[in-house]
């Protein structure tokens, strides 16, 4: 009798540890018996994973390939759990009581509905940690994560407006309602020329392209534009950030320039946010899109970006770099020391700041997507050959 009693005590603290009811948020759909399911939580914090009580925050994605459901341990084919982009578990195939699923779950992100993980070496999508910068409304000292696509020719391409677009990543940013909020932001595979502003000023609130690109070009007035009304109302109001950089951007790295980026540091008179549809990318967008290719990403990140150079020994850094297009591609940062500064990316890799002379250079058209922005669930993997499909839902 002893023994049977501290078995069934044992049991059912076994099962009673990782108990979520039915009637909880945890779970969204149909579960076919009444009966109790258990949930096991496990999280990987890169080395191995570690049992948790509560599922992990919304910085994780799950590992289908390891988690599974069961009774006495054994995997049940039939039972199929997924997590959604709200991150509710979905349960189906449950058909005896006191089944108890084990999670897994590692580091990664929804992008536009689809769950990807996050990797630490070659190509793919990357977790970035900044530090609390100025576009949250208050200084609370907490770390952001980000995640961005990183590598020589990752599998980040959409089929957007009709055209091939790539996905810069999972991003922070002001929404219209002044909400700190994640955004899939996204860049023209192709550009074109367009006079950054032909007044040869700096102020992007003000600037003959951003004019350009929110009216004639969101509007499809132009022959490059926006072509339709499904394209034009994925495409989110956000904030841009337009923090200016100064005389010392020569010692900048990728996470100073995503910091000054974000900063109210900017040349007299001038604004430090704007609020619209179209921009070009930033100096940082170009910076965490490296893998480092025979360097480390690390290396990569930790080197000022105007050493970046395909003809020194940090060659790895812009070759292996998505956005590197080997030509001079306009950002929308400009300098907080003078009034014509704009920084460009160079044929050979590294980052400077050129002067504004009303000639034009090459830009690549960044946007956000709205949230109910997702991916079509069919058969395509975001390679050049099979770019995903967008819907809006």
């Amino acid at each position: 009798v002893c023994i049977l009693l501290v078995s069934g005590v044992m049991l059912y603290r076994t099962f009673a540890i990782f108990e979520v009811r039915t009637s909880q948020n945890v779970i969204k759909g149909t579960v076919q018996d009444p009966g109790n399911i258990y949930f096991a939580f496990y999280v990987n914090d890169g080395q191995e994973d570690k049992i948790q009580k509560e599922m992990p925050n919304k910085n994780y994605v799950l590992d289908e390939t390891k988690s599974y459901c069961g009774v006495n341990g054994e995997r049940d084919e039939k039972i199929k759990v997924t997590l959604t982009d709200e991150y509710g578990i979905y349960v189906t195939g449950v058909t005896t009581s006191r089944t108890k699923c084990n999670l897994y779950f590692v580091s990664g992100a929804f992008i536009l509905g689809k769950p990807i993980k996050a990797i630490t070496s070659g190509e793919g999508l990357y977790e970035v940690t900044h530090e609390d910068v100025s576009e949250t409304t208050n200084d609370t000292g907490f770390k952001e994560t980000e995640f961005r696509y990183a590598g020589k020719d990752p599998n980040n391409y959409v089929t957007f407006n009709d055209e091939k677009w790539r996905i810069i990543g999972l991003v922070n940013v002001m929404t219209s309602e002044d909400k700190v909020e994640q955004r899939v932001k996204i860049i023209r595979k192709d550009n074109f020329n367009v006079v950054w502003d032909t007044n040869i000023k700096s102020d992007w609130s003000n600037a003959s392209s951003m004019k350009y690109l929110n009216n004639e070009y969101y509007y499809g007035t132009s022959d490059i534009a926006i072509k339709n009304d499904v394209s034009r109302n994925m495409i989110d109001t956000v904030v841009w950030n337009l923090g200016g950089i100064s005389e010392d951007f020569l010692l900048e790295t990728t996470a100073m320039f995503y910091k000054d980026e974000r900063g109210t540091k900017v040349y007299e008179g001038r604004k430090a946010t704007w609020q619209g549809n179209v921009g070009l990318m930033y100096p940082s967008d170009y910076g965490y899109a490296t893998m480092g290719g025979n360097l480390e990403r690390n290396i990569c990140l930790e080197k000022e970006l105007f050493n970046w150079n395909i003809e020194n020994e940090y060659a790895d850094c812009v070759t292996y770099n998505w956005l590197w297009t080997k030509n001079y591609d306009l950002t929308i940062t400009s300098t907080n020391f003078n009034d014509n500064g704009v920084f460009t990316t160079n044929p050979t890799g590294y980052v400077n700041r050129d002067f504004n002379t009303g000639g034009s250079l090459i830009n690549l058209v960044a946007l956000y997507l709205k949230s109910n922005v997702k991916i079509v669930n069919d058969q395509s993997d975001g390679s050049q050959e099979n770019p995903y499909k967008l819907v809006q839902i």
